[in-house]
């Protein structure tokens, strides 16, 4: 089921029928860093137009270990695009649709071969993994309990979700926690493998005077239970605050300033605490918002700081770094035009 749901939703739910006819230039500061769906509700019947891309860069090391006495090294690239769409379903309630489609790429540094690593990407499979371009999906109703659009004022939303996985997964336990024989193996994936509960809450308020967004959300998510094949993902919480500068100039361009705190719980694999799996991270981040013909575009640059679990330098039985950027872009713009949702079933991979 959910590989048909992701299908329908990532090929593409939209087709409208004037995509560079009838734009509606939304020329509004109120764009978070590397977020186009927060800070804004739609009125009945508007529908707005997403689309975020990022890269991720993580340049890490390990010492070396007991079955392979050599250090281990490598950079792991991840390229996302999300497409999505928020529609008015009435003045005080929003759907949210989105879609993850990408691929993360290893360039393995070692000096030698390793069970552990290597250069390979998420779209093969692999012993353990399977492979796609289909990321999860994610569908959330929002009620507005104050929205002022793009006027001044306050924007105060809560709202209630699911993420729906895709078949891109780790189908057994990499870290062989169970004390099998330890063999060739991937680390990672684009999904998860789990449907996650969704709630967040946005705060923002629209001002005329610099700061002239200022504001944050929390959002919170949750698997219902373990995958198909015994992997309990973390639970994720995230605090993000922003506030942003207009240059008041001709494009009407803006300075966005962000920090944003995220929280994952302990993972499990087969009831086992799968290692690395419970951080915290602070994530300070500054975007630039400009108009354009296409629409609001925010150019975001992130600096994430791992401050326990994870790949931190201060975590685990090992000595290890890690080095992390993640750089994006956002465009959100409003069209008058008529727009579809198209089905499209894609065979299975």
């Amino acid at each position: 089921m959910n590989k048909n749901v992701n299908h329908i939703i990532a090929t593409f739910f939209l087709i409208f029928s004037t995509l560079f006819g009838q734009w509606a230039l939304w020329s509004n500061p109120s764009l978070p860093v590397g977020e186009p769906s927060k800070g804004f509700g739609a009125k009945k019947g508007r529908v707005y137009y997403l689309i975020r891309g990022s890269l991720t860069y993580i340049n890490w090391w390990h010492e070396e270990l007991s079955n392979e006495p050599f250090e281990h090294s490598g950079i792991l690239n991840t390229y996302f695009i999300r497409p999505g769409i928020i529609y008015g379903l009435s003045d005080k309630f929003n759907i949210y649709i989105n879609s993850t489609l990408g691929i993360r790429k290893m360039n393995w540094h070692g000096s030698q071969e390793s069970i552990h690593h290597r250069d390979e990407t998420s779209l093969t499979n692999y012993i353990n993994a399977q492979g796609s371009v289909l990321g999860d999906s994610k569908l959330i109703f929002r009620y507005l309990m104050k929205n002022t659009e793009s006027g001044k004022g306050f924007r105060i939303f809560s709202g209630y979700g699911i993420t729906i996985p895709s078949k891109s997964v780790l189908t057994s336990d990499p870290f062989f926690l169970e004390g099998n024989e330890q063999k060739g193996h991937r680390h990672f994936s684009l999904s998860n493998g789990t449907y996650n509960g969704i709630i967040e809450s946005q705060i923002y308020y629209r001002r005329n005077t610099n700061p002239v967004f200022i504001g944050g959300f929390i959002f919170f998510e949750k698997p219902f239970k373990e995958s198909a094949f015994g992997y309990l993902p973390s639970s994720l919480t995230t605090v993000s605050f922003s506030c942003t500068f207009m240059n008041f100039d001709q494009r009407e361009s803006s300075i966005d300033y962000g920090l944003s705190f995220v929280h994952a719980s302990q993972g499990y694999w087969n009831n086992l605490p799968a290692p690395n799996s419970k951080s915290l991270t602070v994530i300070p981040s500054i975007g630039y918002l400009f108009n354009s013909v296409l629409g609001g575009i925010s150019v975001n640059l992130q600096k994430p700081f791992y401050i326990s679990g994870a790949i931190a330098s201060n975590e685990g039985d090992i000595e290890q770094t890690s080095s992390v950027w993640r750089l994006s872009f956002s465009i959100r713009f409003l069209t008058r035009s008529n727009w579809t949702l198209v089905f499209i079933d894609l065979p299975e991979q």
